[in-house]
């Protein structure tokens, strides 16, 4: 599967390529972001039940090869709501049950921080899932964190093998430039 044909498959809201920047726009989930990088990003969004995702991709054509998501589980978790400890093991199990689906290498490097003012968990792994892997996409980097309105929602980039570190900073600027709507 090329990853052209994955994004023809997200109909709601698709854009052309974007210069340089992009706006990853999710009114389901209630957020916007921007995701640059010097790449012309193509976005498209869709809804699958309880779950929101927008995609940003790169041109096939360019090197590397990327695709920034950002997935909303859009029920509402308490625990998650809960602050403190309890909101931080929530989303570290969160993290950890999307890594068992997506078939996911050692995530034991993952790391809890701050990134633009909002607390997250952090890993870099490689991804074994058929899904990606033809796609061409083996590596990502994950950040798992809470929306204010107390959905669970990871926010990541998945790229060619080799590629993570070099794009990690991409997805680090895209997450702190989140900026949820107004409740």
């Amino acid at each position: 599967m090329k990853l052209g044909d994955f994004l023809g498959g997200l109909v709601l809201g698709a854009m052309p390529f974007a210069a340089a920047a992009a706006e990853m726009r999710d009114s389901s989930a209630g957020f916007t972001m921007q995701v640059e990088g010097g790449f012309d990003w193509a976005v498209a969004a869709d809804v699958t039940g309880v779950q929101s995702t927008v995609v940003a991709a790169t041109p096939e054509a360019e090197a590397p090869v990327a695709m920034v998501t950002a997935t909303t589980m859009m029920e509402k978790n308490p625990m998650a709501m809960m602050g403190g400890s309890v909101r931080e093991k929530t989303t570290e199990q969160f993290l950890q049950g999307l890594c068992e689906s997506f078939q996911c290498g050692d995530i034991s490097g993952r790391t809890y921080e701050e990134i633009g003012g909002r607390k997250a968990w952090v890993v870099t792994t490689t991804l074994g899932s058929p899904g990606h892997l033809s796609l061409g996409l083996p590596e990502a980097v994950m950040i798992a964190t809470v929306t204010p309105q107390g959905f669970m929602q990871l926010i990541s980039l998945h790229t060619a093998e080799g590629g993570s570190a070099a794009m990690e900073p991409v997805l680090r600027q895209a997450f702190a430039s989140l900026v949820y709507d107004a409740q």
